[in-house]
This record gives C-alpha cells, sequence and structure tokens, in this order.
C-alpha cells in the first residue's frame, strides 16, 4: 500500500510537472506571439505613419510645384507683356502732335540734331553703328528696298539698338520712282515690306519718307509735289535737311571738307537735320563720325530722332 502511495505520488509530481511545463511553453508561446503581434501593429503603424508623412511631403512638393508653375507662368506672362510693350513702342505711331512737331522741324527753344544717314544700309553702317554706340548716340537711318534685301542682318541690328528706320524708296532711280506721284507711293511701299521682312515685324511703318534729291527744285518738282499730298493721305510725312557734311557731293568726299560744310550749315541754327550717308563710297563720313558728334556736342546740341518727333 505504501508503494502504491510512492507511485501514484511519483505519478501525481510528474502530471504535475508535465502540465506546468506545459503551461509555461503555453505562456511562452502566447507571450512570443503577443510581442510578435505588438511588433507587425507597431511596423504597421510606423509604415502608415511614414505612408502618411511621405504623402503628405509629396503633396507639400505638388503643392510647391503648383505654385512654382504658376509663379514661372505668372513671370512668363509679364515677361510677354514687357516684351509685346517695348515692341509696340519701338512702332511708330504717328499722331496730330507728331504732325505739328514735323511741321515745326526746323524750330526749336534748344539746340537740337538729328543725325541722318541716307542710302544704306551698306558695308559701312556696322562702323557707323559701332561709333554710335561708343558715343551713346542714336541715328535716324533712310533707308533704300534695295539695299536692306542685300543687308538684312544690318538692317534688324539698326532697328535693334533703337535707332530709327525711315524710308528712302526702293530703287533710288529717279527716272522710276519718278514717273509718276503714284510711284513714290508704290517705292514707299515696297522699301517699307523689304524693313518689314528685314525685322520680322509685319506692322512697322515709319510714317517718313525723304525723297532722292530732296523734295523741292530739279526736273520732277512737280511730280515730287503731287507725290508729297499722295503721302500726306496715307500719313507718310516727308522731310528733307537743312544741314550736311557734303559726302553727297563728290565721288570721294574729303575729311576736312566735311567738316567744313557741317561747321557752315549748322551755324546759328537750333534744330539741325543734318544729311549724311552710309554707301558703301561714303567711308570718310564713318571715319569721320566720331569728330562730327565731337563737334556738336561742343556747340551744345542734343541728338534726337524722329522717335522724339512722331509720337
Amino acid at each position: 500500500m505504501k508503494r502504491r502511495n510512492n507511485n501514484y505520488y511519483h505519478i501525481k509530481y510528474y502530471n504535475d510537472y508535465k502540465y506546468n511545463n506545459n503551461v509555461k511553453k503555453l505562456k511562452i508561446i502566447i507571450i512570443f506571439f503577443i510581442v510578435l503581434i505588438t511588433t507587425i501593429l507597431i511596423i504597421i503603424s510606423k509604415s502608415i505613419e511614414d505612408a502618411q508623412k511621405t504623402a503628405q511631403i509629396e503633396q507639400q512638393k505638388a503643392m510647391q510645384e503648383e505654385l512654382l508653375e504658376q509663379e514661372r507662368a505668372k513671370a512668363e506672362e509679364l515677361k510677354k507683356q514687357e516684351e509685346e510693350a517695348a515692341r509696340l513702342a519701338k512702332l511708330p505711331k504717328l499722331t496730330e502732335v507728331g504732325k505739328e512737331n514735323m511741321a515745326n522741324i526746323y524750330h526749336s527753344d534748344t539746340k537740337r540734331a538729328f543725325l541722318t544717314f541716307d542710302d544704306g544700309p551698306s558695308t559701312v553702317t556696322p562702323q557707323i553703328l559701332d561709333t554710335l554706340k561708343q558715343e551713346g548716340v542714336k541715328a535716324t537711318f533712310f533707308m533704300l528696298g534695295t539695299s536692306i534685301e542685300n543687308f538684312p542682318e544690318t538692317t534688324k541690328r539698326v532697328y535693334d539698338e533703337g535707332h530709327y528706320i525711315a524710308n528712302h524708296g526702293y530703287s533710288h532711280i529717279y527716272s522710276s520712282i519718278y514717273s509718276s506721284p503714284e510711284e513714290v507711293l508704290n517705292e514707299f511701299n515696297m522699301c517699307n515690306d523689304a524693313v518689314k521682312k528685314a525685322l520680322g515685324e509685319p506692322e512697322y511703318n515709319s510714317h517718313l519718307f525723304r525723297f532722292p534729291g530732296g523734295m523741292p527744285g530739279g526736273p520732277y518738282a512737280d511730280i515730287k509735289m503731287q507725290a508729297k499730298d499722295i503721302l500726306e493721305q496715307h500719313d507718310i510725312l516727308s522731310v528733307d535737311w537743312n544741314a550736311l557734311t557734303g559726302d553727297a557731293e563728290t565721288s570721294h568726299p574729303v575729311a576736312e571738307k566735311l567738316m567744313e560744310e557741317l561747321q557752315q550749315t549748322t551755324e546759328g541754327k537750333s534744330s539741325v537735320v543734318i544729311l549724311m550717308h552710309d554707301a558703301q563710297a561714303k567711308q570718310v563720313t564713318a571715319d569721320m563720325l566720331p569728330q562730327i558728334i565731337a563737334y556738336l556736342r561742343e556747340q551744345g546740341y542734343e541728338f534726337q530722332t524722329f522717335y522724339d518727333i512722331i509720337k
């Protein structure tokens, strides 16, 4: 009976041990799964949090990009508006004030000088432009249509650098341009079309013409007078000159003669429109331009272009 009891207690002890061991294992397993599930939940929560942060960052980036794009679009639009305003500002506009100014071109309360160059552009025009840029002076170029077609890049440079492009007809062939009053208008239009093409500016119109050979006198005087009326009907004014360097009087003008003519023809005048040429044969004019500008400055003249008149 005593042995039996010992076995009984032994079995009971073993069973209790086994039970307790299983309970411990179960607790460990439960704890493991709790830790595992907690870890998984933490990882999931962190992933969700990271995803939310990433989404917020991406959203903020998208908003910033959108704002930057809006700013870029505004800047681009402002740039276009400024470019358009600058483009329009360079287009001559003939107003009633401009017509009145032209009627009084040779009269001024202050001393002013209009440097004008006929017959270009040509191979000497770049040298003239370089001098004008160095001196900070703007001029007016009465261009020929045929010359524009030969030097379109130079024509555009004249315009881009702020000088006034006026009209001297297309051919400069007197028998052609003065064949009729209507032909004068036609030559103006042909020259103006050449300017438009060279500049890439379809709205350009100088509203300003200089008759080849000058307006008064000569065998074509009647044709010129009739043509002047026709031009004015189309809002095209004409202008000659009241001072010159004499570079058109000989095929090879002399520097000293140019300065002498300039001094004589500007003396006592407050407003001077000075006739010069930028034709290939007039290299001396380009060479003497710094001295011409210096002399006029010494005499107290302020330089203007017909942008200051036709407005």
